[in-house]
């Protein structure tokens, strides 16, 4: 394949994971094409290695200086800029995980001021009092999950650096092997149940139907002044038909769900197509009725540890495609530059598996918290009755 072309698909490959990210489409192609080369490059060269126009290259440079320590060189007798990443490998893939986490996060500090808004009408309508729980619910999972980040940033470092947690006291083993401890995270797995409201089920006062229409339009704006930039139609879609199946919390047909997100029915029916084959969503028949009706399948602790396993899931693929482009190198003739690829190659496979490791272990602490806040609740409440 050749040194140059196993380059050009690393950055490819760093491009198109990241997609959809809080950053313009063509960021990290070019942030990864000077960090490859590990020595001062030229715009012509970033040019060669990723196809982009020098436009575009200049526009992102300037984005990147913003957010990471990017080296502007000149050399004697050559007009040309040259830049270059000093930062150490491993602190340098460090720093980029931290902001593709970054870029994962909800922001949910729009929704606190929501919530006291609906809150008087919550037993107006089972609708208000169904978005009421759903902000809830939103807000604390996002506080949450950032919550878990912050907590184990020490973790993240040790795993990147070394490649194990040096002595954390942040989980308590014994926890996780108590049958009683075992049968409460199972409990709280298991699939809400159905609710009882119907879908046809509208708010028959036009004052109250004006005033949640009004908030629920509010925090959509928001949501999607939120969402990142350059997603596809398909995964804006399929984050804002899950969102609606949450929010409503009752089932809903695709007619409902056209009605509130406006998408094409046929796009409607490809995302409940893949929630159903993700097991995040049931069909629900109703007697008399041909229509389906789609309820969300999981509860909110599912879709905690789904969120962290997505990561997962993301560090781990792209650490064994690494691989494949690390044994294509090795099958190159021996040679300086491809030596100092491989060895670059290696200590970003690394850092992306052990990335992969870092949510595992968030999966567990997780685990751990909810255990402990249980047993805590249940020492309170016998106190209490003491």
């Amino acid at each position: 394949m050749g040194i140059e072309e196993i380059k050009k698909e690393f950055i490819l490959l760093m491009e198109e994971a990241h997609q959809g990210l809080l950053f313009p489409k063509n960021y990290f192609g070019c942030m990864m094409a000077i960090f490859i080369e590990q020595e001062p490059v030229t715009q012509d060269r970033i040019e060669e290695l990723t196809g982009y126009s020098k436009t575009t290259i200049s526009q992102i440079i300037k984005l990147i200086q913003m957010n990471i320590q990017l080296e502007k060189l000149k050399k004697p007798k050559i007009r040309k800029k040259f830049y270059s990443i000093e930062t150490p490998p491993r602190e340098f893939m460090l720093k980029f995980l931290r902001r593709i986490m970054d870029s994962y996060q909800n922001r949910a500090d729009f929704v606190p001021p929501l919530i006291e808004e609906i809150l008087p009408y919550v037993d107006k309508h089972i609708r208000f009092r169904n978005f009421y729980v759903f902000l809830k619910n939103l807000y604390a999972s996002s506080a949450l999950y950032i919550n878990l980040i912050v907590e184990t940033s020490k973790e993240l470092e040790d795993l990147i650096y070394t490649g194990q947690i040096q002595g954390t006291s942040l989980l308590n083993n014994n926890l996780m092997s108590s049958p009683e401890n075992l049968k409460y995270l199972q409990e709280i797995m298991k699939p809400p149940q159905p609710s009882n409201s119907i879908a046809e089920n509208p708010i028959l006062s036009d004052e109250l139907s004006e005033i949640f229409f009004s908030i629920k339009n509010r925090f959509y704006q928001q949501l999607n002044a939120n969402l990142t930039l350059n997603e596809s139609q398909f995964m804006s879609a399929r984050r804002m038909i899950a969102t609606e199946l949450l929010l409503e919390n009752r089932p809903l047909t695709q007619e409902d769900i056209e009605k509130s997100t406006h998408f094409a029915r046929s796009l409607i029916s490809d995302v409940l197509a893949l929630l159903l084959n993700w097991k995040m969503i049931q069909v629900i028949k109703k007697p008399h009725d041909r229509k389906n009706y789609y309820l969300m399948n999981q509860s909110w602790d599912v879709r905690m540890i789904n969120r962290l396993r997505v990561n997962k899931k993301y560090a781990d693929d792209l650490s064994q495609k690494i691989i494949l482009l690390i044994e294509k190198a090795n099958e190159e003739l021996q040679s300086d530059k491809r030596d100092a690829l491989v060895d670059i190659l290696e200590q970003i496979k690394h850092s992306f598996f052990q990335y992969g490791q870092y949510f595992k272990f968030l999966e567990l602490k997780y685990l751990n918290d909810r255990v402990q806040k249980h047993l805590d609740e249940e020492k309170s409440q016998d106190e209490h009755k003491a």
